[in-house]
């Protein structure tokens, strides 16, 4: 039953040298649909944009099963020397889904081949846009789930050696939410501050209550990150500043406090503005949920992990505040994504996202494996 490790290698480098971003993956597409048809497995493109849904033994059993994979990359300028390295300048696969598409496609090859054992039908989600405008999101809302009783996913982590697989049964990835906050004054000389409405010290103050509202507001056991990363105003020492923008993110594991956050951020901005003279406007760029795994999938995974690595390499994957749009998908059936080891044995560990990032390829037929195992663990259930 083990899928061809080989053919995933050699499926992995290509995708690597042509990585692509967002909903810009021509090239990307172009791998998927080749395979897809050498194997016989049928597919369409009317769901999300640029995004692939193959699906095996179509009416076949009372389940379907769905498996995603992610295909974009990162605008990142590869540093690792590799003989298939990055052949786009700014553009790398550093958070592996050159591996996530490979392995599907190895999943899918190895189950087609399979395919009169297999008594439920299989659907294989090649989804563009994960880094970028949720392609998930987009996926969902043109009714690629419809039908679709439990769906999973893997991802790659260079925390973890190759060979072993990692899954969270609370909260893998937090939901994520960024926001905008942009503060209007008054321009005036600093010799006569009181002519103007000073935008600069709007945003200090609407920093320190943010801060003070994480503080008091919510309870300090809950995992969440209110972050600031720009802050930008002010044009020269001797004028009073009239906008300053603030650009933030708010990761949370649970959507609800998520939605408090942002309610406050609102209503803090617009107080503290209105206070002092001015006016605030605050956008929240699109949100991705909170990944909180399903235990009965969790537990499934497990199962089938420890049949395929044994119990002793599958262990239990911390949480993180990183975030991740397969919620999405599991916002209409059960699922769970699990994580399998891409570090090089007696190498640094270099983290995701990152130009330096190597991966062992020697792992890579471990989550095919687990898919199939999965899939004929739970086909009849």
């Amino acid at each position: 039953m083990y899928a061809d490790k080989d053919y995933i290698i050699k499926l992995r480098r290509e995708l690597h040298k042509v990585p692509e971003l967002t909903f810009e993956l021509p090239k990307t597409l172009a791998i998927v649909r080749r395979e897809l048809e050498e194997m016989g497995i049928p597919y369409t493109e009317k769901y999300g944009i640029s995004s692939i849904v193959a699906t095996l033994n179509e009416g076949v059993g009372n389940k379907t099963i769905a498996i995603r994979a992610d295909m974009d990359a990162l605008p990142i300028q590869e540093e690792a020397d590799l003989e298939f390295a990055s052949t786009h300048p700014g553009k790398m696969h550093a958070c592996g889904h050159d591996c996530h598409t490979a392995m599907l496609l190895g999943t899918a090859r190895k189950l087609k081949e399979m395919e009169k054992d297999i008594k439920c039908c299989v659907k294989f989600f090649f989804q563009a846009s994960e880094e970028g405008p949720s392609g998930a999101k987009r996926m969902c809302e043109s009714g690629a789930m419809e039908g679709v009783d439990t769906v999973i996913a893997c991802h790659v982590t260079s925390v973890l050696p190759a060979g072993k697989v990692a899954i969270n049964k609370t909260y893998s990835n937090a939901g994520c939410r960024s926001f905008v906050i942009d503060l209007y004054g008054k321009s005036s000389h600093v010799a006569t501050p009181q002519k103007g409405v000073d935008a600069i010290a709007m945003a200090v103050r609407v920093y320190s209550d943010i801060q003070l509202m994480r503080a008091r507001e919510l309870d300090p056991t809950e995992p969440l990150v209110i972050g600031i990363g720009q802050f930008h105003g002010g044009t020269a020492s001797n004028i009073v500043c009239d906008h300053v923008t603030i650009n933030g993110t708010i990761r949370t594991a649970t959507d609800e406090v998520n939605d408090y956050i942002a309610k406050r951020i609102k209503e803090i901005a617009e107080g503290v503005a209105a206070d002092m003279g001015g006016s605030a406007e605050v956008v929240f760029k699109p949100f991705n949920p909170a990944v909180r795994n399903n235990h009965a999938v969790a537990d499934a995974i497990i199962e089938a992990a420890g049949n395929v690595v044994g119990k002793e390499n599958t262990l239990e994957k911390d949480s993180n505040m990183g975030s991740e749009d397969f919620a999405y998908f599991m916002k209409h059936a059960p699922g769970a994504m699990f994580h399998i080891g891409v570090h090089p044995e007696g190498c640094p560990v270099i983290p995701l996202h990152n130009g330096k990032l190597v991966v062992d390829e020697s792992g890579l037929d471990v989550a095919p494996n687990i898919f199939i195992q999965f899939i004929l663990d739970q086909m009849e259930k």
